[in-house]
């Protein structure tokens, strides 16, 4: 095949094996790619299509971006696609799938599956270029979590199922997150978060209830580690041209003011010359109001020594246009309260005895908090559980 835009499908092992009539090399490509990354029966039309799918090129690289196709590059796309079809699309294989699939996101299996399912080159063609527009390519198609080191994105193909109806308590705090988000996946100003308070109260299943909440209309979540910060302007340049709306989730940051990651990731938020995408904010965790360590040595010295102190401790929190605080719950009324509302999702009602045990939990793991009281939920749920057999 002579492939104008598609140029380095032909260069694929087992696609060279189909046009060798290698059966062994088509096989050995196929069963690997079927039991692991598979969504349908269809063996080589889905190896073709997904090798499509995921294919940079220009034609992918436009689309994803939301820029115009020209009809010269949509004629050359599709001479491309009619000996694809003709030659690959219409090849037999006889491996029926061990159904393990690939643990991808729905949208991403959804949308292979139509693909696969094209009756005609132009048809193959327009749903590659509608994939591109919705999903765009690559690991950034396939999956709704990611996380992010010094090797990279990784796709996490199961996430907690967290939803707000399991966070008892935080109103005001999942309205504003909601609405924030909200604003941010229509192409609406939008701020970076803080959420910041106590141990076990709600904030890193706070952001992944939004992930839940969300994904079906194109949110995204890319978890980053304190060590990967200096890498969020180059993320941020990748992710610019991608059809999803990304949150970069920091969770439980604490920074010291020497460290190199707290003037990354103030320089991240404001201070380089490259404007931040649009489709791009950050979200970060932390149990400390201002993100950093504070030391007594930081109170001492003149005034002026003291007030710059101060100055550049508020300098990386203040660069979060919203910051939530999340409290532990003050008395044991609310300690119970937040019991009950989850027990309640169980069809339990709270009784003397139930807030007898959820007290001696609460002292004897971790003091009253939503994260004690969903601890002490799920462990009497089971011990009811096992009651019944």
């Amino acid at each position: 095949m002579e492939l104008l835009i598609f140029g380095s499908i032909d260069k694929d092992s087992g696609i060279r094996g189909i046009l060798d009539k290698d059966n062994t090399a088509v096989l050995r490509s196929i069963v690997n790619f079927a039991e692991t990354e598979g969504v349908t029966t269809h063996c080589i039309r889905e190896y073709v299509a997904s090798l499509m799918a995921n294919d940079e090129n220009i034609l992918s690289s436009l689309s994803q971006a939301g820029k115009a196709i020209g009809d010269d590059l949509y004629r050359l796309a599709l001479f491309d696609t009619e000996q694809i079809y003709k030659k690959l699309f219409t090849t037999q294989i006889k491996y029926t799938p061990s159904g393990n699939g690939a643990n991808c996101c729905e949208a991403y299996k959804k949308s292979i599956k139509s693909i696969v399912d094209a009756d005609s080159a132009k048809e193959l063609l327009n749903r590659l270029i509608s994939h591109y527009r919705t999903l765009g390519t690559g690991i950034l198609a396939k999956y709704a979590a990611f996380r992010y080191d010094e090797d990279g994105l990784f796709g996490i193909g199961s996430t907690e199922d967290i939803t707000f109806d399991s966070l008892i308590g935080l109103e005001h705090q999942k309205q504003v997150l909601i609405d924030n988000t909200k604003s941010f996946i229509k192409g609406m100003p939008a701020n970076n978060v803080l959420l910041f308070g106590d141990r076990g109260t709600g904030k890193s299943s706070s952001v992944k209830a939004l992930l839940n909440m969300f994904m079906d209309e194109g949110l995204r979540i890319i978890e980053m580690p304190k060590h990967c910060i200096k890498d969020i302007p180059k993320l941020s340049r990748q992710l610019a041209e991608k059809p999803h709306k990304y949150i970069l989730f920091l969770d439980d940051l604490t920074l010291d003011p020497e460290e190199p990651a707290f003037k990354a990731l103030k320089i991240a938020m404001e201070g380089q010359l490259q404007a931040k995408p649009d489709n791009v904010l950050i979200y970060a965790t932390s149990n400390r109001r201002h993100l950093i360590k504070e030391n007594w040595s930081d109170r001492k010295g003149d005034e002026m020594h003291v007030n710059d102190q101060l100055q550049e401790t508020l300098s990386l929190s203040e660069r979060f246009g919203i910051s939530l605080v999340f409290s532990a719950p003050t008395n044991q009324k609310e300690y119970f309260h937040i019991v009950a509302e989850l027990l309640k999702q169980h069809g339990v009602e709270m009784n003397k005895e139930i807030e007898r045990e959820a007290n001696v939990w609460q002292m004897n793991y971790g003091g009253r908090s939503a994260r004690c009281a969903k601890q002490f939920v799920a462990a009497y749920l089971s011990k009811e559980q096992s009651k019944r057999g």
